[in-house]
């Protein structure tokens, strides 16, 4: 837990076996748009590091994907899909735009 807001922080929360990201939104007709999905190198430690960069920008919360029209699915080595990440448009646009640098999958 973080001493000044008492919430949890990314890294006790994520899976371990964190190694990929992969950003989603939904439009106004209700249409999922995903986004090429970024497998880390280094594995969980930079997938922890993406996110905390991302909540500079905005909101980043893991486990509320109900809440949004804007998140990423957080993937393990196999692809599988291991938690959801919560995001507005600030922290969304910043990851795809600045620090995962993905395309919209056709």
């Amino acid at each position: 837990m973080t001493p000044d807001t008492g919430r949890p922080r990314l890294i006790d929360i994520l899976p371990r076996s964190a190694v990929g990201l992969q950003l989603v939104r939904i439009t106004r007709k209700g249409d999922k748009v995903r986004c090429e999905a970024i497998r880390f190198e280094e594995g969980f430690d930079a997938v922890e590091l993406t996110l905390r960069r991302a909540a500079i920008s905005g909101r980043v919360e893991v486990g509320k994907k109900g809440t949004t029209s804007h998140f990423a699915d957080v993937l393990d080595s196999d692809g599988s899909i291991v938690a959801t990440v919560a995001l507005d448009r600030k922290s969304y646009s910043a990851l795809k735009n600045r620090l995962m640098r993905c395309k919209v999958e056709r």
